[in-house]
């Protein structure tokens, strides 16, 4: 049958049991049922070779766009509760909440991890960082600028140009080139300058200094030759008089 004019039809229309629906009474039009619930509702798979474009996209199964297994999707909001493999995001607020995430590039003003996190390759962080819980490096760690640290520090070994200590320090073994200690400061084994070895001991009756000897025996136990510029003093007296007379006393008993 053919029309050769405007084909008009005022009380709904029905085509077949549900090919083709037409609610009058509330404007809606359906495929594939006689109860459309939208202006257009289709029950069963849309076709389309042009682009389809909406104000607002809602999706509740699996979405799949461009080639099969690959989706691009350039939006200002997404929600996605399930499975999300993101290739590219630019981002100023992404939020994952429960499922796998993993990121292969990622642009982002803030990134709020509520689970672990790993980082297989670098990661640059421009401004202030926090971690609330703990940090582990397995590889070597670069810092440009300044590490403070308000707890303890606990490391194996320091090689440090310069070492400044403010406060109270326990150095077990130390090699540096230059140590500053303002505060105080104690030293089990301390390498002093071409290989001499200086060794404080806290004992009874007093503390004991050694010079390369690690169980000095008296206040001061210095194990090799003693060269002094000044007066070498017993109790006050220059031991070069008291040597002297010793010496003098000896001759006239010698005769």
């Amino acid at each position: 049958m053919a029309v050769n004019k405007n084909f008009v039809v005022k009380n709904g229309l029905e085509v077949d049991t549900n090919t083709l629906f037409v609610d009058s009474a509330n404007n809606r039009v359906a495929i594939g049922t006689t109860v459309p619930t939208a202006s257009l509702d289709v029950r069963g798979k849309i076709l389309s070779d042009s682009q389809v474009e909406s104000f607002v996209g809602k999706f509740v199964g699996i979405v799949t766009a461009g080639a099969v297994g690959v989706t691009t999707m350039t939006t200002l909001d997404a929600v996605v509760t399930g499975f999300s493999t993101l290739g590219l995001a630019n981002a100023t607020s992404l939020n994952v909440t429960t499922g796998f995430s993993t990121v292969q590039s990622l642009t982002a003003d803030d990134i709020t991890v509520s689970v672990g996190a790993t980082v297989s390759k670098d990661l640059n962080v421009g401004g202030a960082t926090t971690v609330g819980g703990a940090l582990t490096v397995t590889g070597n760690a670069y810092f440009n600028g300044n590490v403070d640290i308000n707890g303890d520090l606990t490391y194996d070994e320091v090689n440090a140009r310069n070492l400044n200590i403010s406060g109270i320090a326990t150095v077990g073994f130390a090699t540096v080139g230059n140590m500053t200690v303002a505060g105080m400061t104690t030293t089990s084994l301390l390498n002093v300058g071409f290989g001499a070895t200086m060794v404080k001991v806290q004992g009874t009756p007093a503390t004991r200094v050694g010079i390369n000897s690690i169980g000095p025996a008296f206040t001061l136990d210095v194990d090799g030759d003693i060269n002094s510029t000044g007066t070498l003093r017993q109790a006050g007296v220059s031991l070069q008089d008291t040597l002297s007379g010793d010496a003098t006393a000896l001759a006239i008993a010698l005769g």
